[in-house]
């Protein structure tokens, strides 16, 4: 399986989920009726955000901590 079909299916869940009708996307709706901007690149963005923000941020100790505590006590 390579880098495309990983984000193929990435995409085709994301699709899925967006075409549903729940709390999520009845706000992303109304952010996009509001804005102007797609209801996607809004998601994408909140996405990419919180990834930025666990990289970067505070939860950058979190991830420091999952690889080097977590992950060898799960193999051990």
């Amino acid at each position: 399986m390579g880098l495309l079909d990983i984000f193929s299916s990435i995409k085709n869940r994301m699709d899925k989920f967006m075409s549903e009708k729940n709390m999520v996307t009845d706000f992303l709706g109304t952010l996009e009726e509001k804005t102007g901007i797609r209801k996607k690149i809004i998601a994408g963005g909140a996405v990419s955000l919180t990834g930025l923000y666990l990289m970067y941020g505070y939860g950058a100790a979190l991830v420091c901590n999952m690889i080097g505590f977590v992950y060898p006590a799960y193999y051990s």
